[in-house]
């Protein structure tokens, strides 16, 4: 089963094909349009696969979804359960399924994860505004935010490491747009982004300061004195 790395993936930000958005309230769309998917349990599956649209072995999500199953009932439930997903997706060639590992076709598929992570790590990030600004307009809000499977503490668990984990790279992307606006002498757009940043982390010191320091220099005394 491929397994590209994530250089090599398309970002094209389009609106055809089957996009899964999972930054900020999860949505799912094809061709532009929303796409319902009424299980809870299918829709949990279609998100951690998008994630980072990478195979994920089957002895994973059986686990992820059936940590207390046998072996072979954990397999015959997820087997279940793609079928519904295979039939939710009125996409052709957008699952890539063997009999060790399950995946969405990275070619078929866009993910605001996947093209988020990609901006946000690249080299040389912090030299490009517009990936910056990018992958900030990506971050709508918390991993799947208002997003749960009560009835799965393992999956539960994973929404709250990825939850931090975006979240910690949305703040690095944050810190240096500031640093970037700053550098341009583009006051009040850094300070929109401090701002944004402090809303995420308010016990940030060092941002509390860089705040404080913008205020001053585009003259806001008031500003500068309360948020001091």
């Amino acid at each position: 089963m491929p397994g590209q790395p994530a250089a090599e993936r398309s970002l094209e930000l389009t609106s055809t094909g089957l996009q899964v958005h999972l930054l900020g309230p999860p949505t799912i769309e094809l061709d532009g349009h929303p796409l319902t998917i009424r299980r809870r349990q299918v829709r949990a599956l279609l998100y951690h696969l998008a994630a980072r649209l990478e195979p994920i072995p089957r002895e994973h999500l059986c686990y992820l979804f059936w940590p207390d199953s046998p072996e072979a009932a954990g397999r015959r439930k997820l087997s279940h359960l793609l079928t519904h997903l295979r039939h939710a997706l009125p996409v052709l060639d957008v699952m890539l399924i063997d009999k060790d590992h399950v995946a969405l076709n990275p070619h078929r598929v866009r993910s605001d994860a996947v093209a988020f992570e990609m901006l946000s790590t690249a080299p040389k990030l912090y030299q490009n505004t517009e990936a910056l600004q990018e992958a900030g307009r990506l971050y709508r809000g918390p991993f799947l935010a208002g997003f749960s499977l009560p009835d799965s503490p393992e999956f539960e668990a994973w929404i709250v490491l990825e939850r931090s984990n975006w979240e910690r790279q949305y703040l690095k992307v944050l810190a240096a747009l500031v640093e970037e606006q700053m550098a341009q002498s583009s006051y009040h757009a850094a300070i929109a982004y401090a701002r944004c940043y402090l809303e995420i982390d308010n016990l940030a010191e060092e941002m509390h300061r860089t705040l404080i320091t913008l205020y001053t220099i585009v003259g806001d005394r008031n500003e500068a004195l309360r948020q001091y």
